[in-house]
């Protein structure tokens, strides 16, 4: 049955209305799973005659994750970028209807039923996403259909469009206020995570495993005779041993690692998912590499330098904040009453 004119003025301020109010929550996100959950609610208000799909693009990889769909089921896989057009070309990418263009491969094409969109989400030249919509063909082609307006179909288009910037926006913005609290959070020297970061995140973890009983471990790294380092030296090359360890520190260590600059020659390392003798053994590993900078040309400062470590890990060691740290220190001063400048662990 053809829209009038009437109606269709009705359903574009319906659209509008529901856009802004999806804008309205989406500035007001922290969180990825907030932002997940603003447009699992909106998208199928905005196209409930449609099939589609939210994709948002790994952290640290070329893979695009399903986060949101709606409509018929489908089999919403994760792909790579070089696995959709409108990735590779920039643009948006239409299948079916008049464009006879070869299929995304990562979507299942049926034209006979649907044309399809694709619409990826950028920023400047990041890619931060991609909005997948599936038109039933019955919108675009059906005889007596809206789409015989003329209007509709070109409408939807254009309202995908703007859904897909709204949610692009969102995108930019979770990542800005990561920027963020990861500026406030890093001490500003060794471009590792402040104390107090470190100690919230330990307190997370220790009420997230209580349930799940995954390990994890902590590694408390003390630099040897450091003020004596410093009075020998100065505070430049003080400054210069603090700035590389943290750099090599956050160089070396698994993305879900967490290091600390813990006190003033202190730091200290959260390990999830790690047991005592994996930290041990990667304990023993960082140390071994820390000797070999030490030997390379522009870090002749590193030479004088060594560390005691201690290892411990829940729940073994302890099954509380304290009781953990208390087992961790325990290790470490056994490092430095046994002649420093080695790793031990809580039951050595």
């Amino acid at each position: 049955m053809k829209e009038n004119r009437e109606d269709r003025m009705r359903r574009n301020e319906s659209e509008v209305i529901l856009l802004g109010r999806m804008a309205n929550l989406a500035l007001s996100c922290l969180t990825r799973e907030e932002a997940v959950a603003v447009a699992a609610r909106f998208l199928p208000q905005l196209f409930p005659g449609e099939t589609g799909a939210l994709y948002i693009r790994h952290s640290t990889q070329d893979l695009y994750d399903p986060a949101v769909s709606w409509g018929e089921e489908q089999p919403w896989k994760a792909f790579t970028g070089q696995e959709c057009w409108a990735l590779r070309r920039r643009r948006i990418y239409r299948v079916g209807g008049e464009r006879e263009q070869p299929p995304c491969p990562h979507a299942v094409h049926d034209p006979g039923r649907y044309t399809s969109f694709c619409i990826p989400m950028t920023a400047r030249e990041d890619f931060l996403g991609l909005f997948h919509l599936l038109i039933p063909v019955g919108d675009e082609d059906r005889p007596g259909s809206r789409r015989d307006t003329g209007e509709d179909f070109p409408a939807k288009r254009r309202l995908a469009a703007l859904a897909a910037d709204i949610l692009t926006l969102l995108l930019v913005n979770l990542r800005l206020r990561k920027q963020m609290d990861d500026l406030s959070a890093r001490d500003a020297q060794t471009g590792c995570f402040t104390r107090r970061h470190w100690e919230e995140a330990l307190g997370r973890e220790l009420k997230a495993v209580q349930r799940t009983g995954r390990p994890f471990a902590v590694i408390l790294m003390d630099i040897d005779h450091f003020k004596q380092f410093t009075e020998a030296y100065g505070h430049g090359a003080s400054a210069l041993v603090l700035r590389d360890l943290g750099s090599f520190l956050r160089e070396h260590l698994r993305e879900v690692d967490i290091p600390s600059r813990y006190g003033a020659d202190e730091f200290a390392l959260f390990l999830p998912d790690t047991t005592l003798e994996t930290a041990r053994r990667r304990a023993e590993n960082l140390y071994g590499m820390i000797k070999d900078l030490s030997l390379r040309d522009g870090f002749a400062h590193m030479r004088r330098v060594t560390l005691s470590m201690g290892v411990a890990a829940y729940p073994d060691q302890g099954e509380t904040f304290c009781d953990l740290m208390e087992a961790a220190k325990k290790a470490q001063k056994k490092a430095k009453e046994t002649g420093r400048d080695r790793v031990c662990a809580a039951v050595d």
